[in-house]
C-alpha cells in the first residue's frame, strides 16, 4: 500500500498528464524552477514521427442509431468566476516553499518530523483484516489518529514496537469504526523536512524574478488562469450531462462498452496494483451493478459526443491530432510525441480531443451565466470519484480500500 498523501500526489500528476487537450483560454507561463539556464547543447536524433491517423475512424459511425440527440438550441448554464486573494496567493508561497525542502537523517522523531516505517496490523475481532506495508508518516498529521502519532515519538531508525489504538465510530476508515486495531511498526528512518525562507535569497536560487512582488504576482496570475480552467472545465462538464439527460439512449455497440469498461478497470487499477476486475470492485467495495452504471455513463458521453460530431460535422484532422500530441509529449517531458502516445493510448487521446472539440462547441453555443464561486471548493476531496447508487467514494475511500491490498 502507499501513503494517502502519495496516492493525492500520484492522482492529481495523472489529471495533468491526461487533460492536456482542449484548454480554452487557460495559456499561462508558469514560474521558472530555476534562474540558471544549461549552457549545454545536446545533438539528439530525429524524433521518431507518429503513425499516419484518422482521428475519425474512433467514432461510433451512425450514432443516430443508438442516441436520440436533445435540442442543442437552448442550452444554458452557470458558470463560477474566482478571485484569487492575496492569502491564497501566501498560500501558493508556502506550497512553492516545500518544492524546495530537502529531508535531513534525524537520530529520534518528533513532532513535524517524518517517519518511514514498515506496518503491519490486525484488527481484533476480525479474521480476514491483517496487512503489511511499508510507508511514512508526518508526525503531527494523525494519518493513522493521534494515539498511532503518540506512539513514534522519540523513535529512531530500526526501532521496533507494538501497541494497539481503538478507534472511535467516526474515524475516517470505516473497517476500523469503533474497532481496536493492533500494529507492529518497525521504524526505518526518521527525518526532518528543512523548508528554505521565503526571502531574497529564495527569490535569487529558485525563480527567473528580482522581487517577492514580480514572483507574487506571477503566481497569482498562474492561479487566475487554473481557476479560470477549473470553471471552464467544470460548465462544460454540466452542459454535457445536461445533453445526456435530455437524449434518449437506445442501446450501444458492444465494442464501444467493452472499451468502456476496459478504461475504467486500467484507470483504478493503476492506484491498486492490480488489473483484475474482481479485485478492484472488491477492493473499492463496488458491486457489479456500480460499475455497469459508470460504463454505460462513459459510454453515453462517447455516444452523444459521436451524434454531436455527426450532426454539427465536427472534425478533428490529423495535423490537429499530431500537432496536439507533439505539444503535450513536451509540456509533459515524454523523449517524443510517440512515446506519450504509446503511455496514454492513441484511442485515449483521440476521445479527450473530441470531447474537448465538442465540449467547446456546446460552450460557445450555450447561455452562460457568471456567478461568484469560492476557490476553497474548488479542489476539495471530490476528485476521481466513483458515482454509486448509495454514496460516492472519493479518494480517501481508494485509500481506505488500499489497506487491504499488498504493495
Amino acid at each position: 500500500m502507499f501513503n494517502k498523501k502519495l496516492f493525492l500526489l500520484i492522482a492529481l500528476t495523472s489529471a495533468v498528464t491526461l487533460s492536456g487537450c482542449g484548454k480554452k483560454d487557460a495559456e499561462t507561463e508558469q514560474p521558472t524552477p530555476s534562474k540558471e539556464a544549461s549552457q549545454t547543447e545536446e545533438v539528439s536524433e530525429p524524433a521518431e514521427e507518429l503513425a499516419a491517423i484518422t482521428p475519425s475512424d474512433y467514432l461510433v459511425k451512425d450514432a443516430s442509431k443508438y442516441v436520440t440527440l436533445a435540442s442543442l438550441d437552448s442550452l444554458a448554464a452557470e458558470q463560477s468566476v474566482y478571485e484569487v486573494t492575496d492569502e491564497m496567493v501566501q498560500d501558493r508561497v508556502e506550497e512553492e516553499r516545500y518544492m524546495y525542502s530537502e529531508e535531513v537523517d534525524k537520530d529520534k522523531a518528533e513532532e513535524g518530523d517524518t517517519v518511514y516505517a514498515d506496518v503491519s496490523y490486525s484488527v481484533q475481532g476480525s479474521d480476514d483484516s491483517e496487512s503489511d506495508e511499508s510507508t511514512y508518516f508526518i508526525i503531527g498529521d494523525e494519518d493513522y489518529g493521534a494515539e498511532f502519532d503518540a506512539q513514534l515519538l522519540g523513535k529512531s531508525a530500526g526501532d521496533e514496537m507494538s501497541f494497539s489504538v481503538s478507534y472511535d465510530d467516526d474515524t475516517w476508515y470505516e473497517e476500523w469504526s469503533g474497532k481496536t486495531v493492533d500494529f507492529t511498526v518497525k521504524v526505518t528512518g526518521v527525518y526532518q523536512t528543512i523548508v528554505p525562507e521565503y526571502d531574497d535569497d529564495f527569490i535569487a536560487e529558485n525563480t527567473e524574478y528580482d522581487s517577492k512582488e514580480e514572483y507574487e504576482e506571477s503566481l497569482r496570475e498562474m492561479m487566475e488562469s487554473e481557476y479560470s480552467q477549473e470553471s471552464y472545465d467544470s460548465t462544460v462538464e454540466d452542459l454535457f450531462q445536461s445533453v445526456i439527460d435530455q437524449s434518449e439512449f437506445d442501446g450501444y455497440p458492444e465494442e464501444l462498452y467493452a472499451d468502456c469498461e476496459n478504461e475504467i478497470i486500467s484507470y483504478y487499477g493503476q492506484f491498486l496494483g492490480t488489473t483484475d476486475k474482481d479485485e478492484i470492485m472488491d477492493s473499492l467495495g463496488i458491486t457489479a451493478e456500480d460499475l455497469e452504471s459508470e460504463v454505460l455513463d462513459s459510454v453515453n458521453l462517447r455516444l452523444v459526443i459521436c451524434a454531436i460530431c455527426e450532426k454539427e460535422n465536427l472534425v478533428v484532422t490529423e495535423d490537429e491530432y499530431v500537432s496536439q500530441v507533439t505539444e503535450d509529449a513536451e509540456t509533459y517531458g515524454y523523449v517524443s510525441p510517440v512515446e506519450y502516445e504509446d503511455v496514454n493510448s492513441r484511442e485515449s487521446l483521440v476521445w479527450t480531443m473530441y470531447q474537448d472539440k465538442v465540449g467547446e462547441y456546446l460552450y460557445d453555443k450555450a447561455d452562460i451565466t457568471p456567478v461568484q464561486g469560492s476557490a476553497d471548493d474548488l479542489y476539495a476531496n471530490d476528485i476521481f470519484e466513483i458515482e454509486t447508487e448509495e454514496e460516492t467514494i472519493g479518494a480517501d475511500e481508494i485509500y481506505a480500500a488500499e489497506l487491504e491490498t499488498e504493495e
